[in-house]
């Protein structure tokens, strides 16, 4: 401890008139006059909202944490942040001034990893702390305590933005369960019991050692038309199926990830084509009818973080798992890269655009460019101008357009893409890396257990359905703390009874909310017993 500043790597207390500031790297990182003046001062006036995350970025002192602490609103966390270890070994020495459950500090590793973190179910952080579930907050602000945020501010501002987007991706999932989780959860249960008669998707790994190409149902699918006939192995998406063949080019695989019925007509006429189809266990199950048994193959997008999910893949009944991308083109290249033999074999995409021309959303042929023309009349044009645009760059000159999901979309496929063997054409950027190949990544066994199991499994599901109907409609009669525990239970392991509901988010055990799992009970009996 001294009076002047020290130009040191360690930080080096300094006595004030009106308490301790810090000296580090040649910096007052609080005033030398009155320390804690500037940030009680912004914390006083803040207005805070309900149901928000407050990153506290360099509180090295503590200074402000009490006083923010004391003003927290319903369902508020404060997760500390400091990346300079320095800095950070001086912050947890000052951690006793704040005795608070909803306060928390952030290692390093943490830190660095705070998006992701938020979006999974019970994250205990290594002080201690458990984080709420994602679905808790609606908004994250940054406050710098300190000007140690000034050190590593572009590292702050991007975990910041990491996590916002982390909370922004949950909330447009939850509007998108909403919508479509119960129809997620039919075709799941239905796919699942067909997997025993399929052949798994684990046989097609490190096995393609010629050149492969994925096509999208982008416009500039047309480009790749002439090198696919020269014996590449090709991949598709669903919407690309019908250009291709009409081409006369029969595609070695086809990858489906649709869940409504709109997606059949993707496949009309195409029962007699001789290409094998990866399907998403979430995926429409009527298209299982347009092909042999021995033509298809599934995998599982994690269509939502659920306990029935993880329950089934800890049986080892759930085919190789990926990460909900969005896009089932990109879900194409992301299994692309685990079909090829090794590193060395190529990989291109055409019609993975994420853009399109004035008008259009889909190459010539695709079933969406055949509606513009079904449906178009005197008083509708055929042209699509619905959705909101934004002009990309691109390789040529002409005026193309884009949306911001898409966007999103091709930075997730700039994520997967491996610089030295992908091919950069029409624009689809270079990218970065492939996920690792080793097949524990998917947390399951190399093969299933045959059909046994999984009927076996179904039957307990069904069984247990049962025994929650019996409880719900008063059958089986318990203790009120018994049967609240029982209920709470039974259903919190079945998310796919609720995740739905516009407050299915997280359970509740209320009349109103019970009174709609039980009607859902009976429907999904109904999918087990089929």
């Amino acid at each position: 401890m001294n009076n002047n500043i020290s130009n040191s790597t360690k930080p080096c207390l300094v006595q004030t008139a009106q308490g301790f500031t810090v000296s580090y790297r040649d910096k007052y990182l609080y005033s030398k006059y009155a320390p804690s003046k500037a940030i009680n001062q912004y914390i006083q006036e803040l207005v805070l909202q309900p149901q928000t995350i407050i990153l506290c970025v360099s509180p090295v002192l503590s200074y402000g944490l009490k006083e923010l602490a004391q003003k927290l609103p319903q369902d508020c966390i404060m997760l500390a942040c400091e990346y300079e270890e320095e800095l950070y070994a001086l912050m947890l020495e000052q951690k006793e001034a704040v005795q608070d459950d909803r306060f928390s500090f952030l290692t390093k590793e943490e830190l660095l990893n705070l998006g992701p973190l938020l979006t999974k179910q019970n994250v205990t952080l290594q002080s201690g702390f458990t984080l709420p579930q994602c679905g808790t907050f609606r908004r994250i602000i940054k406050i710098d305590f300190s000007a140690g945020a000034q050190f590593n501010s572009q590292l702050y501002d991007k975990v910041m933005e990491n996590a916002v987007n982390a909370l922004m991706t949950y909330w447009a999932n939850r509007v998108t369960l909403v919508k479509f989780g119960r129809r997620y959860s039919t075709n799941f249960f239905k796919n699942l019991a067909c997997c025993d008669k399929t052949i798994p998707i684990q046989n097609f790994f490190e096995s393609v050692d010629k050149p492969i190409i994925v096509f999208g149902a982008g416009e500039s699918l047309v480009q790749g038309i002439e090198e696919a006939r020269k014996g590449h192995y090709v991949i598709c998406v669903d919407t690309a199926l019908q250009p291709l063949v009409a081409q006369g080019i029969v595609p070695d695989a086809v990858f489906i990830e649709e869940a409504q019925n709109v997606i059949s007509k993707c496949f009309i006429g195409m029962s007699r084509v001789e290409t094998h189809v990866f399907a998403g266990l979430s995926s429409l199950h009527a298209i299982t009818r347009y092909f042999k048994p021995e033509q298809l193959s599934f995998f599982t997008t994690e269509f939502t973080q659920a306990r029935f999910i993880d329950r089934f893949e800890q049986a080892g009944i759930l085919p190789p798992k990926n990460e909900p991308f969005g896009s089932v083109g990109i879900t194409a290249y992301y299994y692309a890269l685990l079909f090829r033999k090794d590193k060395s074999v190529p990989i291109k995409t055409y019609g993975l655009d994420f853009a399109y021309s004035a008008g259009r959303t889909h190459t010539k042929g695709a079933m969406a460019d055949k509606a513009r023309f079904l449906y178009s009349s005197r008083i509708k044009n055929d042209a699509n101008y619905a959705a909101a645009f934004n002009e990309p760059a691109f390789k040529k000159n002409e005026k193309m357009f884009t949306t911001p999901i898409m966007v999103r979309y091709e930075q997730i496929l700039e994520a997967l893409r491996e610089p030295q063997r992908t091919h950069d054409t029409f624009g689809v950027p270079e990218a970065l890396q492939e996920p690792q190949r080793t097949h524990d990544t998917f947390g399951v066994p190399e093969a299933l257990e045959g059909p046994q199991k999984i009927a076996q499994i179904l039957q307990e599901e069904a069984a247990s359905l049962k025994e929650l109907k019996s409880l719900l409609t008063g059958e089986t009669k318990l203790p009120a703390d018994q049967l609240e525990q029982k209920i709470t239970k039974l259903i919190q392991e079945r998310e796919y009874l609720y995740l739905h509901f516009p407050d299915g988010n997280r359970f509740a055990y209320t009349q109103s909310f019970l009174n709609r799992v039980r009607v859902e009970v009976d429907y999904f009996l109904k999918i087990l017993n089929q």
